[in-house]
């Protein structure tokens, strides 16, 4: 079947069935039919292929590593698709284009943290593995222990789903990644609100850090005054309320994230207006330091 277009009156062969992606989302949204989700992944495929050759793509990435990660994110977020939203053709060309933005993200990142190797000392290198390998391990080991420690208060399966989604892009990217790009892509790939996706941003990397905390090297007192004029000035009217070494976790804990993370911390808070929350005390600030006392594992494969 030909379609007229702008560039071509003569019509062309669509390259993505809008109509039968539909049906099959929203089969799987209600079933979790694995068929399904196939045959959502095959038909995107094209699109897929697409996109990756407008954007060159490529150049950072083989074009088969390039679809393995698309089809890995569409079977992810297959269930969150909104027709409200926007038409499935808009939903699986944004999971698509968040990808490749990740994809070359990652690839400029790590190709600028490499210097070209001199031919004339290369023979003086010793061929080995062992600093490889030991890096690997460590870093397996670091995303071991923040998956098997990090908790969550929520129970929302799509936002756990999201936070877990987010400790997988920290560990995948090195934390290099900034708040604003890590939610803006979870916006799209799970049709999150723009504060929310921040909300639980800063819920997870909250947790992230508190379980990584006792690896930094010991924190000298940080005085409330040195805060000022900073975007840490909203924390040194807690000063009062803690010991010179739980305002330095406190602060250290809670850099760079958004002032309401000390009404996000309990539960109980269901708005953005303080006067609908409980009111804030040093439980609020012991609860950032601490953890909640009703969390539990975020990753299945550790709940109890």
């Amino acid at each position: 079947m030909h379609v007229p277009s702008l560039h071509n009156p003569q019509g062309t062969d669509p390259h993505f069935d809008n109509q039968a992606v539909t049906a099959l989302l929203y089969r799987y949204r209600a079933l979790h039919d694995p068929e399904a989700l196939a045959g959502i992944i095959t038909r995107a495929q094209e699109r897929a292929e697409t996109l990756i050759r407008f954007y060159g793509t490529a150049l950072y990435s083989s074009e088969a590593e390039l679809l393995s990660d698309i089809n890995w994110k569409l079977m992810r977020a297959a269930d969150k698709f909104d027709p409200l939203k926007g038409s499935a053709f808009t939903f699986i060309s944004r999971v698509i284009y968040t990808t490749l933005c990740t994809s070359v993200s990652i690839s400029r990142k790590t190709a600028s943290r490499y210097s070209e190797l001199d031919e004339s000392i290369a023979n003086t290198v010793p061929a080995s593995t062992e600093d490889e390998l030991a890096t690997r391990a460590a870093t397996d080991d670091l995303t071991h222990r923040i998956k098997s420690q990090v908790k969550t208060t929520l129970s929302d399966e799509s936002e756990l789903s999201t936070q877990r989604w987010y400790i997988d892009s920290f560990t995948e990217d090195g934390f290099t990644a900034n708040r604003c790009g890590c939610a803006n892509a979870a916006m799209s790939v799970f049709n999150l609100t723009h504060s929310r996706s921040r909300e639980l941003y800063d819920l997870t990397m909250l947790e992230t850090r508190r379980v990584l905390y006792d690896d930094v090297k010991p924190r000298t007192a940080i005085p409330a005054g040195r805060l000022l004029g900073t975007r840490c000035a909203w924390m040194a009217r807690f000063e009062p309320l803690l010991s010179p070494s739980e305002f330095a976790k406190f602060v250290t804990l809670a850099r760079n994230l958004s002032p309401f993370i000390i009404v996000l911390i309990d539960p109980k808070a269901r708005s953005r207006r303080q006067d609908r929350n409980p009111t804030i005390s040093r439980q609020n600030l012991e609860w950032v330091i601490h953890g909640h006392p009703v969390a539990v594992p975020l990753f299945s494969d550790h709940r109890e």
